[in-house]
């Protein structure tokens, strides 16, 4: 089976969730924090960490039994119950727009959750399309520790440089070596950082020579 690994905005997105239970509450709060439009939980009770969800905006709890001959128009439909026979009956009626996760059936899947890390703007997702998640996990620590700890600080002052160097007036092969160098240990380890792209900026375009 053959992935496509991408980023998705879920802004303005909708998704049916269909059970609330364990894995509901592991991936429900994923999508939340992804900025969805909404996300309605079809399910006759509530997993405890979802409780704590019911006064969120985006959040609607149904609470009732999903039928086999049930459908939904949400973009997203995630069937997440142990009713492997219930999944198969919903997979049938699912509409052609919507992309759907069956957290028992990977076949089914039109989408899989990847291991994540996140810390701050940086964010990594590894899988190894269900060989050994237990090795997955192994691997993830391993980049973890091999992070700096400045990343976040990093890619915040990378941000901000990006900004200042696509509003200037540099020409594309100015802008190209600056943003590499900003990208560079010694730049990144630079104190000063933050004003060394300024002269940088103002030498170039005063009618200073490329630096390097």
């Amino acid at each position: 089976m053959s992935l496509l690994p991408i980023m998705l905005k879920l802004e303005g997105k909708r998704a049916a969730i269909v059970g609330a239970g364990k894995v509901a509450a592991r991936h429900i709060p994923k999508l939340l924090e992804a900025g969805i439009k909404e996300v309605v939980v079809y399910a006759p009770t509530l997993h405890p960490i979802l409780e704590g969800y019911q006064d969120h905006l985006s959040f609607t709890w149904v609470k009732e039994v999903v039928q086999f001959n049930s459908t939904f128009n949400e973009e997203l439909l995630f069937l997440m119950t142990d009713d492997k026979t219930l999944h198969r009956n919903l997979y049938r009626r699912k509409k052609s727009f919507q992309l759907i996760y069956v957290a028992n059936d990977a076949n089914l899947s039109d989408f899989h959750f990847p291991m994540t890390m996140q810390k701050g703007k940086f964010s990594f997702s590894l899988s190894t399309g269900g060989a050994s998640p237990t090795y997955g996990k192994k691997i993830m620590k391993e980049i973890e520790l091999a992070l700096p700890d400045t990343i976040d600080e990093d890619l915040v002052f990378l941000e901000k440089a990006r900004k200042l160097v696509l509003k200037s007036n540099l020409s594309q092969k100015d802008r190209r070596l600056l943003l590499q160098n900003c990208a560079s240990a010694e730049w990144l380890q630079d104190p000063d950082r933050d004003q060394k792209v300024m002269k940088w900026i103002e030498e170039i375009t005063s009618g200073g020579s490329t630096r390097t």
